[in-house]
């Protein structure tokens, strides 16, 4: 079994960078059972998009995980994300709609779920491993084939993807958006995470994250939550 989540050491960066509007969204539960956290990237051009985000964000934090399996839960709270984005879309009569990636760890396991181009890095014993996979479309990245308030799918229910993990000591993982790590790429996020250190922990590594992007040029608003597990090497 893998440390108490309270003992994790967790930090969120973001930033609204060059941007007119601060559309992304981040937040953290640490426990006592099981840890939540969460990322999301409002979609520019969508109005409302800002708020799409944050009630994502919000309702999966919301959302109380039961004894059930990690997976049921993940794609529960995913499901009960959309709706709510829904249901800011019919209130306020806009598009707005986000992408959303959660991870959640009990004990010595954890689950990814994802919809759209946010991601989730694990650094394990200094070797960095992306397990998400974008949901754009093949011919241009700029566009999302799956995202929350989409009512493109049956019964208008969101295709998250979800990953079951065993965690291990040391792990770190880092949750970012678009204007991270389109703009970092996977060698600018592994040389981050790769300096941390005993002195350098989360709260070093997300708001490097963050700083490397923007003076490397991103336009984008910038987000990293990074997590790392107590005890191994990193």
């Amino acid at each position: 079994m893998t440390a108490c989540t309270s003992t994790f050491d967790v930090w969120p960066c973001t930033e609204r960078g060059r941007r007119a509007y601060h559309e992304d969204a981040v937040g953290h539960r640490p426990g006592p059972e099981t840890a939540v956290y969460a990322v999301a990237d409002g979609l520019g051009g969508h109005s409302g998009g800002d708020v799409a985000a944050q009630r994502a964000v919000q309702a999966v934090l919301d959302f109380v995980p039961g004894p059930g399996d990690l997976a049921g839960i993940a794609r529960a709270a995913v499901g009960l994300a959309h709706e709510l984005v829904l249901d800011e879309q019919r209130r306020t009569g806009t598009d707005c709609r986000t992408t959303l990636v959660l991870l959640l760890v009990r004990g010595a396991r954890a689950v990814v779920a994802h919809v759209g181009d946010s991601r989730v890095y694990r650094l394990r014993c200094g070797v960095l491993e992306q397990l998400t996979q974008d949901h754009r479309h093949p011919e241009s990245r700029h566009v999302l084939m799956r995202c929350l308030g989409s009512q493109r799918y049956e019964d208008n229910a969101p295709v998250p993807d979800v990953r079951e993990l065993e965690v291990q000591p040391g792990d770190v993982y880092a949750l970012t958006t678009d204007g991270v790590h389109d703009t970092l790429g996977t060698e600018g996020v592994r040389g981050v995470l790769r300096e941390m250190d005993s002195v350098l922990g989360a709260r070093w590594a997300a708001e490097e994250l963050v700083a490397r992007a923007l003076a490397q040029g991103s336009t984008d608003n910038c987000t990293a939550l990074v997590v790392r597990l107590p005890g191994g090497a990193l």
